[in-house]
């Protein structure tokens, strides 16, 4: 597995793969479905573009714009759980949100 911090975050952001965010993903309890996926890209995208990760605001209109579906706070907790920016990060290998405790 790859080298996270205290936190759970990647201490490399290059260590990232999907078999190393399927590991951290199993850690939260998450099984990764195609959604879950689908959402992972679009934010490992986003990170790329902008080199942050986006505010919660940000990240659910960029989420309904890219899947052309609804996403909100809701369903990213029941998808990711109750801690759901936080755990997507880790999962998608990219820092901790500015806006995360």
């Amino acid at each position: 597995m790859a080298d996270r911090d205290h936190e759970g975050f990647l201490r490399s952001l290059k260590d990232w793969s999907p078999e190393v965010a399927g590991d951290i993903a199993k850690d939260h309890g998450i099984e990764l479905t195609p959604q879950h996926w689908a959402i992972i890209k679009v934010l490992r995208a986003f990170y790329q573009d902008h080199r942050v990760s986006p505010p919660s605001r940000v990240l659910m209109k960029v989420l309904t714009q890219k899947l052309d579906t609804e996403i909100n706070s809701i369903r990213l907790m029941q998808l990711f759980g109750g801690r759901a920016r936080r755990h997507l990060a880790q999962i998608a290998g990219l820092p901790k949100p500015s806006d995360c405790d």
